[in-house]
C-alpha cells in the first residue's frame, strides 16, 4: 500500500505543482519520475494498473474537481453529490492513465531507452484516446505544463503539446530506469551512488539542451498587414446573477457603457455577454451598440446566443463598419451546453439545474470572420481546450481569439489553467491570441505563448492593446497530431512484440 499511497501524493503533487497556478514547469518530470521508478520495479500488470489509477485519480481530483462548482453553485446540486460526481468525473479520467501504467508493466522493457520509450509512448497515447474519446477532456494534458520561460516552445510548433508531453515523459522514465538499471550491476554503495549521479547529469544536460531549444525563435510564421487596436472587455458579471431575468437591462448598460469607453477598432466582448437570444434583445439596443462602432470606425465582436428554425447555438457575432458575420460554437460542452445519455443520467441530471443547456453545434466547415484586415480563428469557451479545434482555423486565421466565461468555475484554478491552454494554442499555431473572459482572465498572448497584457480576474475593466496579425503554418497546423502518434504506435507495437516473443513466467 506504501508504493499505492507514494503514486497518489505525486499525482497529486504533479497536478498542483506543475500547472497553473502554481506552475513550476519542471516539476511533471519528477512527479513522473516517482510514477516511473515505481512501474519498473512493480512486478505484475495488475500492480501497474493499481499504480496508474493511484497516480490518476489523486492528479485529474487535484487538477480539474473544480467542476463540481458549477454543479454545487450554479446548477443547484447538493454539495455532497457535486462532490461525488466530480470524483466519479475524475475516476473515469483515471482509466487512461491506468492503462497506459498496466501496458508499461505488461511489456517489463529492461533496456533503459526501451523502457523510457515504452512509458512516454503508452501515457501519450492513452492521452490522445482522452482528447479524442466521448468528445474529449484535453485538460491536464502533460506538455501544456511546459509553458513557461524556458519550455521548448519551438517543438510544440514542430509537433505539438503530445510531442512535448512525450519529451517530458520519456525523460523522467529514462532516467529512473537508467538509474535503477545502473544500481542493480553496481556492486557498493560508492559505485551506486555514482550510477545515480550519472543520472541526474543526463537530465541535467537535457534540461539544458530544452531550455536553449525555447529560445529559439519562431521562424514559421511572420508578421501580415497592418497592427490593429483591439479592446478587450471584462464585463465581471456574477454567474449567480447572470441568467436573472432583473438583471438583464442592467448587464446590457454594462456592456453599452464598456462598448463606449473602448478605445480600439476591434472590440470584444465575452461568452454570452448578452445574456438572452439575439432575437431576444431589444433591436434597439443592437443600433445604439452598431451606432457606437461605426462612430469608431470599429467592430464589435460580440458572444451572445443565437437561434434559428428552433434551436439555439453558442455564437460569436460581428458587427460595426463591416458586413456583420458569425461564429456558432462547434464543440459543446457535455453536461453544460448539452445534456448526453439522459437516460442511464436521470438521476444526475434531476438534481442539476444549468441555464442554456440545449445548444446546437454549429457546423465544423463555418467561413471565418474576417474584420479590421484580419482572419479570426475563434474559439468559444473550452474549444481552445483542444488544439484539434483550433487548427480547424489554420492556416487562413491571422488572429486567434476566444471569447470564455470561466465564472461557471468560481475562484479555482480553472481560470488559469484555461489561460495555460491557450499559450500553448499560440505556441502552436505561431499566432498571438486575444482572450476576452467575463470575470478574468482577459487577456494578449504573442505568438511565442507569453502573456504580454492581462487584468485582474474578477474585477470590471478593458484590455486595450496593439496586435499584429500573422501569417504562414507551423508544422504542426499542416501535421497535427500524426507524427507523435505514429512514434507512439510504433513504441506500443514494437513493445507489444517483444513481450508476446519473450518467454518467461506470467506476468500476471
Amino acid at each position: 500500500m506504501l508504493t499505492v499511497l507514494l503514486a497518489a501524493v505525486a499525482g497529486a503533487l504533479t497536478a498542483w505543482l506543475g500547472f497553473a497556478p502554481v506552475g513550476w514547469w519542471w516539476f511533471p518530470y519528477l512527479g513522473f519520475a516517482v510514477l516511473a521508478v515505481l512501474i519498473a520495479r512493480t512486478s505484475t500488470v495488475r500492480r501497474g494498473a493499481l499504480l496508474g489509477f493511484a497516480f490518476g485519480l489523486a492528479y485529474f481530483v487535484v487538477g480539474v474537481s473544480w467542476v463540481r462548482v458549477s454543479m454545487h453553485e450554479f446548477g443547484g446540486m447538493p454539495l455532497p453529490l457535486a462532490w461525488f460526481s466530480a470524483i466519479l468525473f475524475c475516476a473515469f479520467l483515471a482509466l487512461y492513465p491506468t492503462l497506459a501504467c498496466a501496458f508499461t508493466a505488461w511489456t517489463k522493457p529492461r533496456n533503459p531507452v526501451f523502457f523510457a520509450f515504452v512509458f512516454a509512448s503508452a501515457w501519450t497515447f492513452a492521452e490522445y484516446l482522452r482528447a479524442h474519446l466521448f468528445t474529449g477532456f484535453e485538460w491536464l494534458s502533460v506538455g501544456v505544463s511546459q509553458v513557461g520561460p524556458f519550455a521548448p516552445s519551438t517543438l510544440a510548433a514542430l509537433l505539438g503539446h503530445f510531442a512535448m508531453g512525450f519529451v517530458v515523459l520519456a525523460t523522467a522514465g529514462y532516467i529512473v530506469a537508467a538509474g535503477v538499471n545502473a544500481t542493480e550491476i553496481a556492486n557498493g554503495a560508492v559505485r551506486r551512488w555514482a550510477a545515480y549521479w550519472v543520472a541526474v547529469a543526463q537530465f541535467v544536460g537535457l534540461f539544458l539542451f530544452l531550455g536553449w531549444f525555447g529560445f529559439v525563435g519562431n521562424a514559421f510564421t511572420s508578421p501580415i498587414g497592418k497592427q490593429v487596436q483591439v479592446s478587450l472587455l471584462q464585463g465581471n458579471v456574477p454567474q449567480s446573477m447572470k441568467w436573472e431575468p432583473e438583471k438583464f437591462v442592467q448587464t446590457l448598460q454594462l456592456y453599452e457603457k464598456l462598448v463606449t469607453q473602448a478605445k480600439g477598432e476591434l472590440i470584444i466582448l465575452p461568452e454570452t455577454a448578452l445574456p438572452a437570444p439575439l432575437s431576444r434583445i431589444p433591436p434597439e439596443y443592437i443600433e445604439k451598440l452598431r451606432g457606437i462602432a461605426f462612430s469608431k470606425n470599429a467592430n464589435l465582436l460580440i458572444g451572445v446566443p443565437v437561434d434559428e428554425r428552433g434551436k439555439y447555438y453558442n455564437a460569436a457575432v460581428s458587427m460595426g463598419v463591416e458586413d456583420a458575420q458569425q461564429y456558432r460554437k462547434v464543440h459543446l460542452v457535455p453536461f453544460g451546453e448539452y445534456m448526453p445519455l439522459r437516460g442511464p443520467l436521470a438521476w444526475f441530471y434531476a438534481n442539476l439545474t444549468i441555464p442554456m443547456s440545449d445548444f446546437s453545434a454549429g457546423d465544423a466547415m463555418q467561413a471565418p470572420i474576417r474584420v479590421n484586415g484580419q482572419v479570426l480563428g475563434i474559439s468559444i469557451c473550452y474549444e481552445d481546450a483542444f488544439a484539434r479545434d483550433v487548427l480547424r482555423t489554420m492556416p487562413d486565421a491571422t488572429l486567434l481569439v476566444n471569447i470564455s466565461n470561466d465564472a461557471w468555475f468560481g475562484k479555482s484554478a480553472a481560470a488559469e489553467q484555461h489561460l495555460q491552454l491557450a499559450q500553448m494554442r499560440a505556441i502552436e499555431t505561431g499566432r498571438p491570441m486575444l482572450r476576452a473572459n467575463n470575470t478574468g482572465i482577459t487577456a494578449v498572448i504573442d505568438d511565442r505563448g507569453r502573456v504580454t497584457q492581462r487584468l485582474e480576474p474578477w474585477t470590471e475593466g478593458i484590455l486595450e492593446a496593439t496586435v499584429q496579425g500573422r501569417k504562414g503554418a507551423t508544422p504542426y497546423t499542416m501535421w497535427g497530431d500524426l507524427p507523435i502518434l505514429l512514434i507512439c504506435l510504433a513504441g506500443i507495437g514494437v513493445a507489444a512484440a517483444h513481450r508476446l516473443r519473450r518467454r518467461g513466467p506470467s506476468s500476471e
